[in-house]
């Protein structure tokens, strides 16, 4: 998952191109070697140079870049500590933790029990 800074350049990767990949790659003191990548994988080759330089996967689909930034979703479940499926998630989908609280208006896990995170 990336952090909110990552997710940021990673984004920037996208009008920036592979310039931005290869001043970050200098500043962080590595060496580029771009991918061999066809199809749709090469028109988004830039972002994907970028996710991998920052969390060192190999990743050919765009689409899953584009949905690995953390504040996509809410916190850790406070009993089972997987992520809530979303920041307004009123429960945890993974285990229910927190659902025999909910009513029709109520609010997020998170702002109901902010105790528990």
């Amino acid at each position: 998952m990336l952090e909110p800074a990552e997710s940021q350049l990673v984004h920037r990767t996208i009008r920036e191109g592979l310039a931005l990949v290869k001043a970050e790659a200098q500043k962080r003191g590595r060496i580029l070697h771009p991918m061999e990548l066809t199809g749709t994988a090469r028109a988004w080759q830039p972002m994907l140079e970028m996710y991998r330089l920052l969390t060192g996967f190999v990743e050919t689909n765009p689409n899953a870049v584009l949905h690995h930034s953390v504040e996509l979703y809410g916190p850790p479940c406070p009993k089972c500590r997987k992520p809530l499926r979303t920041p307004e998630a009123r429960f945890c989908a993974a285990c229910g933790f927190g659902q025999q609280e909910v009513t029709p208006n109520s609010l997020p896990l998170a702002q109901r029990r902010p105790e528990l995170f």
